[in-house]
């Protein structure tokens, strides 16, 4: 047990004298990091600290890791009194189900990259997985982009991007998970990903998964129009590209893929990018569509969602 290791149990005993832990599960936590070896640190326990390195967080991290597996899966069965206090803890599901497996750091004068990576830990079929592996397919494009940049502009450029994420929904019925990539370059660009698993039957739901008909697409695209004119109308200073703009290519429609999510009130919400349907400076948009508007097109498994 090197020195941090020995820092971190110790911590860990201080923390604990306010119950007591059995002597056996003790006995657990310093035999398990007193045989740590390298080849039991995983590949996601890795950060990028220097250009084209990427540093694993080895034993510390495994070390704290294992007390707060022991913590978390064990305490509960061993004390009333503790597991109690753990289901007062409002978000340690989500903690559990959503979590970063890695965390790609750079940073110098002039660029910076800080990507966060999460999973989904949550066994619910091969959805998850899914999503899991087109998450780290984007991640790792954007960070082979981010070091190809750094090449060609390490003494004269700037840039950042960030990566960040948000579980949005997780109710008995359904879950969102939001992906927001924000990039700065000579512009700057942010643009979001929605993950949405219907927790009823495993699947992954995209926007025209969710609808009896195909005239929702039309239903949709009108609805976003009429309020884009309707804004623009009450406020000059807001351009939206809808109807023979002279600034940039109309707004055409949704389509299956389009992103979208539910608000509190059960109302959808179509979202578009920046640049996609307005200039820069208005930023991202959102669009709620009154759940009287889709009802008649929403497929009858999706109903209870808007009621």
């Amino acid at each position: 047990m090197n020195s941090f290791d020995r820092y971190l149990f110790k911590k860990a005993e201080e923390e604990s004298e306010s119950f007591d832990i059995p002597a056996s599960v003790k006995t657990k936590i310093e035999y398990t990091i007193n045989n740590l070896s390298e080849k039991t640190v995983p590949e996601s326990f890795s950060t990028v600290k220097k250009h084209k390195k990427i540093t694993p967080i080895r034993k510390a991290v495994v070390s704290f890791a294992c007390f707060a597996a022991v913590t978390i899966l064990l305490l509960p069965n061993i004390s009333p009194a503790y597991a109690q206090a753990m289901e007062k803890i409002p978000v340690i599901g989500d903690i559990i189900r959503v979590v970063t497996v890695r965390n790609y750091f750079y940073k110098d004068d002039r660029h910076e990259m800080d990507i966060h990576v999460p999973n989904i830990e949550e066994n619910i079929g091969p959805s998850a997985d899914m999503i899991n592996k087109d998450i780290n397919e984007l991640t790792d494009i954007l960070v082979a982009e981010f070091y190809k940049e750094l090449d060609v502009s390490s003494e004269n450029g700037f840039g950042s991007i960030n990566v960040t994420y948000e579980v949005t929904s997780n109710t008995l019925r359904w879950f969102t998970l939001k992906l927001s990539v924000n990039e700065v370059a000579a512009s700057s660009n942010s643009y979001f990903k929605y993950y949405h698993i219907d927790k009823s039957s495993g699947k992954i739901i995209k926007l025209g998964d969710l609808f009896a008909s195909s005239d929702y697409s039309d239903i949709l695209t009108h609805e976003i129009k009429r309020q884009m004119k309707e804004r623009m109308e009450k406020d000059d200073s807001l351009i939206y590209w809808v109807n023979g703009s002279s600034i940039g290519d109309d707004f055409a429609s949704v389509d299956y893929n389009h992103n979208f999510y539910w608000n509190e009130d059960g109302n959808l919400v179509i979202t578009f990018d920046k640049y996609e349907v307005a200039p820069g400076y208005m930023g991202w948009s959102e669009f709620t569509i009154d759940k009287e508007i889709i009802e008649p097109v929403l497929k009858d498994e999706f109903k209870s969602i808007v009621s």
